[in-house]
């Protein structure tokens, strides 16, 4: 539940489809609203109204990579600036700080725990919950 009382909305970005439904399912589970995109433009037609975005750096697709997309989404006002959960096989250092750097509130790499990244959304969902 968000500060609202409703459900959190968390919209679910990669450009795997196996991905995106292992996430979309783990997050359903535990009464998360969630909703898909399959790449970059896709997840900026989206996301307004999300409360977490988990965001892929590595999409294939040809429109806007993953690092742009992160930095729209906290830069742009109209996006609703909301909580990003990287999610990504980019999992240098550099890759960390390139992503931390542009705005990331979390990085998780894969392969990752599925009940890991649940509560890394819970937390960012929810500020100030019991999970917090």
């Amino acid at each position: 539940m968000t500060t609202t009382g409703g459900p959190a909305r968390v919209l679910v970005v990669d450009d795997s489809d196996a991905i995106r439904a292992l996430i979309r399912i783990n997050l359903e589970l535990e009464g998360f609203e969630v909703a898909e995109a399959a790449s970059g433009a896709r997840c900026l037609e989206l996301v307004p109204g999300a409360d977490v975005v988990t965001l892929d750096l590595l999409l294939a697709d040809s429109g806007p990579g993953g690092l742009d997309v992160l930095r729209r989404l906290k830069r742009d006002p109209a996006l609703g600036r909301p909580r990003v959960v990287v999610v990504t096989a980019a999992a240098l250092p550099e890759d960390r700080r390139r992503g931390e750097s542009a705005g990331a509130d979390a990085y998780i790499t894969k392969p990752f725990e599925p009940v890991d990244l649940v509560d890394t959304v819970r937390a960012l969902a929810c500020p100030g919950g019991p999970w917090a």
